[in-house]
């Protein structure tokens, strides 16, 4: 069974597309019909024979008696027999099995070929969930946004599922389907609060949790241990490092080189680290929309980050990096500290150096004194197309994939965050895989997430390019963010977003 077709994820996102494709059987009709056809106009054409003189009667009359007529004949009369018995004559009209196609748009990865092949083998001639693959390799999270928007303003989208940032829940609602309808509360009660809280969109439960993330510090145990009290200084880390003690571990022990790598691209990556270096929500709990970002303390912060950069604490390459080729640029270059996600540390060595990265250990993202951690929380969600005729088959698989079974297959074969909250209390995982979820799960206590407001997108493309902006030099800490100000407040002013 094909799981993906590179053309149909081509056809799907290049234009709207009309029509789906159903699979028909009728067993053995079609041999039986061929056989009685066959049958008949054998007949006729001896008819015509007859009429032209007696020889060709006689010929005709070989024919008719001969063992291989008769043995035709005989296996004709067979399959009317089997036909009639098999498919009783009624006025009904005969049954054609329709297999039900539904089309999942993401990047589909390891995990996600292992979670469809199981849910087609269990609803094989019901129901086939096809891919549409929009691989990071080739989209990163915003074109992936924009890509599944531009399909999905047709009617005739060929998209039923289709996964986004949790933090896009709000934009894609137009184009979704509410599907509270489709699960009960106990099955919702089972997901973890800070991943399905990201679904509801004014009341309504738009979407249904995939994976979680959150964010985090990865380090290179063997640099801290081999350091002067490295011991105590990898429990402290273990704990939550303040910044101010990175910063002297830094000038101490790594003098002249890179020490931290934060993702610094002008993408929705650089907004979360932002974020936690922040240490607070950008959205203003009493009014509901974007905190003023000319405060002092944003600028102060961004100038931070900025500082990292220009003392050589980060290296420039930074500014044109995502998280994955920040843990290349660390491995390679014995950077000990990596802002990144945890789900990053299993399974990981399948795609970075296995021999320096299985040395990375994970720990909460460091705090400035007097606070503490603020991860933000990452993950992706499922949405329901409101145009996609297959909708109770597509609900099928989006409960199968939020299921305690379709999670595990996915931490398994993928190494994403369940969403399912007993995955964090069972006793399945090995001890110390269960350990590192059981960390996991207390960093996400301390979660925050980025404003779920309907026109984040565009603001957060805003913002993205002015704080890029400010850490590549090109503008001052107050400049910068007093123009993204105006420019965030200009959005919030105009429509809804297309």
């Amino acid at each position: 069974m094909t799981i993906n077709s590179p053309t149909r994820l081509e056809s799907s996102i290049s234009g709207t597309l009309s029509g789906r494709n159903q699979h028909v059987r009728i067993g053995n009709i079609g041999l039986g019909i061929e056989l009685i056809v066959d049958y008949y106009h054998f007949n006729n054409m001896s008819d015509q024979i007859k009429q032209n003189g007696d020889i060709k009667e006689v010929r005709h009359r070989a024919i008719v008696s001969s063992i291989p007529f008769l043995f035709i004949v005989g296996t004709a009369i067979f399959f009317v027999s089997f036909l009639l018995s098999s498919f009783p004559i009624s006025r009904q009209p005969l049954e054609i099995q329709q297999i039900q196609q539904v089309y999942f748009a993401d990047n589909i990865s390891d995990g996600h070929r292992a979670l469809i092949k199981a849910f087609n083998e269990a609803h094989q001639g019901e129901v086939e969930v096809i891919a549409v693959d929009l691989p990071f390799s080739k989209f990163n999270t915003n074109q992936r946004k924009d890509l599944i928007a531009r399909n999905l303003r047709s009617s005739s989208s060929r998209i039923d599922i289709f996964a986004v940032d949790l933090i896009w829940v709000p934009r894609f609602t137009k184009w979704a389907e509410p599907v509270a309808p489709y699960f009960s509360p106990n099955f919702l009660g089972h997901l973890l609060s800070e991943s399905l809280e990201t679904c509801y969109v004014d009341g309504l439960l738009y979407a249904v949790p995939l994976y979680i993330d959150i964010g985090a510090l990865l380090y290179r145990e063997d640099m801290i241990l081999a350091l002067p009290d490295g011991e105590a200084i990898n429990e402290r880390i273990k704990a939550s490092i303040s910044w101010e003690e990175l910063l002297q571990i830094a000038d101490k022990y790594f003098p002249d080189q890179a020490v931290y790598m934060p993702q610094a691209q002008a993408y929705e990556g650089l907004i979360c680290n932002f974020n936690e270096i922040l240490g607070q929500s950008l959205l203003d709990p009493q009014t509901g929309e974007i905190v003023d970002l000319t405060d002092s303390l944003i600028v102060a912060r961004i100038q931070f980050m900025r500082d990292l950069i220009t003392s050589g604490k980060s290296p420039e390459e930074v500014l044109f990096m995502t998280e994955d080729d920040c843990i290349h640029y660390a491995l390679a270059n014995d950077v000990p500290f990596i802002r990144g996600w945890p789900t990053a540390n299993i399974h990981g060595g399948e795609r970075f150096d296995p021999t320096k990265f299985e040395k990375i250990r994970i720990a909460p993202l460091p705090h400035f004194k007097g606070s503490a951690p603020s991860p933000v929380f990452g993950g992706w969600n499922m949405m329901l197309s409101k145009h996609s005729p297959v909708k109770e088959a597509a609900i099928k698989f989006m409960r199968f994939a939020a299921s305690f079974e379709g999670q595990q297959m996915l931490f398994q074969s993928e190494g994403t965050l369940p969403v399912h909250s007993n995955f964090y209390l069972a006793d399945f995982t090995p001890d110390e895989e269960r350990e590192q979820l059981q960390s996991i799960y207390k960093m996400m206590k301390q979660g925050i997430h980025r404003p779920a407001v309907e026109k984040y997108t565009l603001i957060s493309d805003i913002l993205s390019q002015r704080l890029h902006q400010i850490l590549a030099g090109e503008l001052a800490a107050d400049q910068g963010m007093q123009l993204a100000w105006e420019e965030v407040k200009a959005i919030q002013s105009e429509g809804t977003e297309r």
